[in-house]
């Protein structure tokens, strides 16, 4: 039997940076809030968000170039204070073909050691669950279910799925007008501004 030529169109290759850039933005949780960092307040300095998230200046440089050559940011000719002026692109794909993977779930992962509630329900539940409790605070910003509903959804503890939800909830808030997998205009539950002060990402 023969074997198809494998597929060298671009296209092709786009899935495969695609999915390149995702593997390291979800398995590198540092680099992850740099990027998400560097989304929510576009432009800015490396300096600039060095100041916002726990990150060393040298690291933030090394972590600019790491998404500049994913191509997930790009340093622009503009500078602030002669500093030179960044800017990131939503990244965004689907895991399995079907299950769609953007700037919202990579925040949350990010954000396992930023969270007290994420890191513990990752201590408790792993990190698939954790992928699941997105798609169901979704659903309950959606006005599809409760937070109890999702609870149920998840096979958690009632506290732990209300919990969970509610610190999952402020990231999405954040970057719904961002990520291109969350129709953010299908939201039927509001969150308070003050809620967001808690949030484990700043957006000035």
């Amino acid at each position: 039997m023969a074997h198809a030529p494998p597929d060298t169109s671009s296209e092709a290759e786009e899935k495969r940076e695609e999915f390149f850039t995702i593997h390291e933005l979800l398995h590198r949780p540092e680099l992850a809030v740099f990027y998400t960092d560097m989304l929510l307040n576009p432009p800015t300095t490396i300096g600039e968000s060095v100041e916002r998230v726990d990150l060393s200046s040298s690291a933030a440089h090394n972590y600019a170039k790491i998404l500049q050559q994913l191509g997930a940011a790009e340093q622009l000719d503009e500078t602030r204070e002669r500093a030179h002026l960044w800017e990131a692109k939503p990244v965004a794909g689907t895991w399995n073909g079907a299950e769609p993977i953007g700037p919202v779930l990579i925040a949350v992962y990010g954000a396992i050691e930023l969270d007290d509630d994420i890191e513990l329900f990752v201590e408790r539940h792993g990190k698939a669950k954790l992928s699941s409790a997105i798609a169901q605070t979704i659903e309950y910003l959606r006005g599809n279910t409760s937070r109890r509903g999702a609870a149920d959804a998840l096979g958690v503890p009632a506290v732990e799925g209300i919990a969970i939800t509610q610190a999952i909830e402020k990231i999405v808030y954040l970057l719904k007008d961002l990520d291109p997998a969350i129709p953010a205009d299908e939201f039927e539950v509001s969150l308070p501004d003050r809620a967001l002060e808690d949030a484990p990402y700043t957006q000035e």
